[in-house]
């Protein structure tokens, strides 16, 4: 059994969006305005409005830059109270999933007919922690997390990406809320080979 100490993130909502939705929201040529720089982009100043069938999230994240397909990612507690059924899915998997409304605070919205899940804990590998636990993108490793608030607790399944990247894992808020981690915390991650 191998270990790293890592970097554990509470990722909260967001959406991902492609150009042409940017524009239906924000008018043609806009591009997104920086807020904070992030491992995968950057948070946008921008916020939206999720509108489902049995709910709404006001002051939903934009994560730039714009990617070729609109996504939006939920934790399942966001999901049931939207009233949609998310799958859990890697970024970026978007068949066979719901649609919903969104809308800025101009007014402009559009509705997307696909592309919202609820993503899949995963962590992003530097090169180097990647062959120290001797896996590689698509691997499985475990993260254990104990905050010292009694509610320590050891998450499975966490889906490793590779990259020239710092080492950090992504949880969502209902497991980030789970382990009481806060917005951030440290984590071990373990690989068994």
């Amino acid at each position: 059994m191998k270990q790293v100490e890592v970097d554990v993130e509470v990722s909260a909502r967001h959406v991902h969006l492609c150009q042409g939705d940017i524009e239906k929201l924000f008018g043609a040529g806009y591009e997104l305005t920086p807020k904070k720089h992030i491992i995968v982009g950057y948070v946008a100043e921008e916020r939206l409005t999720l509108v489902g069938p049995k709910g709404t999230l006001r002051n939903v994240a934009i994560l730039g830059p714009a990617r070729p397909e609109t996504q939006v990612e939920l934790a399942a507690t966001d999901a049931r109270n939207l009233g949609i059924e998310a799958p859990l899915r890697l970024s970026g998997d978007l068949a066979n999933t719901p649609g919903i409304k969104i809308t800025a605070k101009n007014g402009a919205t559009t509705e997307i007919d696909h592309g919202c899940i609820v993503a899949k804990r995963h962590i992003h590998l530097s090169k180097e922690d990647a062959d120290h636990l001797q896996v590689t993108t698509g691997d499985e490793v475990s993260l254990k997390i104990d905050t010292g608030c009694g509610r320590a607790l050891t998450f499975d399944e966490v889906v490793v990406r590779v990259g020239n990247t710092r080492t950090v894992v992504h949880l969502d808020t209902d497991e980030g809320n789970a382990a009481c981690t806060g917005k951030s915390c440290k984590g071990m991650c373990i690989s068994d080979k």
